[in-house]
């Protein structure tokens, strides 16, 4: 294969196999490595990325059909159809790897929430659209729901998560309320009452009382 100088050179080889991009990188001007080396590197980020979302989506299979205890770094690999050690690449140890899928969770929980909420008109409605979303999700969704609430996830140690969680609240507090200065105890109001709704619901106490989690609300949000 004949090497030539230029970037349109470059571009013509970008999809050749590693050894070519290596032996083009040796051979052109400086400005055209840097144009290889920085499209080499975009297709590791994607290839890196591609494998730690497939092992998210691993790790969350095994939640919803065995159980928090069973997501295991090792049993994420088998799962995933790659080595036992492929896990330990992405993710330092199993805490992080949880972190990484409270995440997926909390995104999933926001758009369900969400969703209901914007299809409804008023701040009451809205309200209600928010305790019944919410607390449907968490009865639905038993093993995602204990995950995001955790005893693994303390504060101050997966910033990631703590910012995902923040921005969500603060996006549905606006649409809940109808007030762009929603402020953050107002949406913890909100988010303390729901999640208690959906804990006394999960457990079995309130249809022990002979009342549902929708006769609760009409209580919240009655005015």
């Amino acid at each position: 294969m004949g090497v030539h100088h230029g970037g349109d050179t470059v571009q013509n080889n970008l999809h050749s196999s590693p050894v070519d991009v290596v032996n083009i990188a040796l051979t052109v001007s400086a400005p055209d490595v840097d144009v290889v080396n920085i499209r080499s590197c975009e297709k590791v980020n994607d290839v890196v990325d591609d494998t730690r979302t497939r092992l998210v989506d691993s790790a969350l299979r095994l939640l919803r059909e065995e159980g928090l205890d069973a997501v295991t770094l090792r049993a994420v690999g088998d799962q995933t159809g790659l080595s036992r050690m492929a896990p330990y690449r992405h993710f330092a140890d199993k805490t992080a790897l949880l972190a990484a899928l409270a995440l997926r969770v909390v995104t999933d929980l926001s758009a369900h929430v969400a969703g209901a909420v914007l299809e409804r008109d008023g701040r009451v409605e809205r309200m209600r659209a928010f305790y019944t979303g919410y607390v449907e999700y968490a009865m639905e969704h038993p093993e995602e729901y204990r995950l995001v609430f955790a005893s693994d996830f303390l504060i101050g140690d997966h910033p990631e998560l703590e910012a995902a969680i923040d921005e969500v609240m603060a996006a549905l507090g606006m649409e809940v309320t109808c007030d762009q200065a929603a402020s953050k105890a107002g949406m913890m109001a909100l988010l303390s009452t729901a999640h208690g709704l959906a804990q006394l619901a999960a457990a079995g106490h309130l249809s022990h009382k002979g009342i549902s989690h929708t006769d609760v609300i009409d209580v919240l949000v009655t005015p």
